[in-house]
């Protein structure tokens, strides 16, 4: 088996302790916990009421108002992090990169429930023409890597050595 090397270009990161890698980096460092009461939406029926959440994230350097409301909120942080991570690589050609030694990685074990939530109480409500036609392409796992495309440079593999 031949060894592979990997080089890691550039990082992106939201989460409950920074809106970016070095801020959350930090609250590792310092201990601090990201977690606190659920905001996002009513949990006074649950259990549990605590969660970690991406707090104080303003979305308009990033994304404009008009594309933000057709994705889910985890493409919105997918999106973001992508993002981070090309302007943190220092890759500024991306005509002069070798394509085809060049990718995206990005994880996600899973995507969308809130805007999928969102369209079938539309169309409990109000039936089906009028669930967003954005409902599939803004809620699917794959679609953080589809709306990112090429903007996201973190592994350039090498040469096997």
């Amino acid at each position: 088996m031949s060894k592979r090397r990997v080089v890691i270009t550039g990082m992106g990161m939201l989460s409950p302790l920074g809106n970016d890698v070095k801020s959350s980096w930090e609250g590792v460092r310092e201990g601090r916990s990201g977690i606190g009461n659920i905001e996002r939406f009513d949990a006074s029926e649950y259990n549990t009421r605590i969660g970690g959440a991406i707090k104080d994230l303003d979305l308009e350097p990033w994304l404009s108002t008009k594309e933000a409301r057709k994705l889910d909120a985890f493409i919105h942080y997918g999106l973001i992090a992508a993002q981070q991570a090309v302007d943190d690589s220092g890759l500024d050609d991306y005509d002069a990169l070798d394509k085809d030694r060049v990718g995206i990685a990005i994880g996600s074990g899973i995507g969308g429930l809130e805007y999928i939530e969102k369209n079938v109480l539309t169309m409990d409500k109000s039936g089906p023409r009028k669930v967003s036609p954005f409902f599939v392409p803004a809620s699917v796992i794959n679609m953080i890597s589809g709306n990112a495309g090429f903007a996201l440079v973190i592994a350039v593999p090498t040469s096997p050595s």
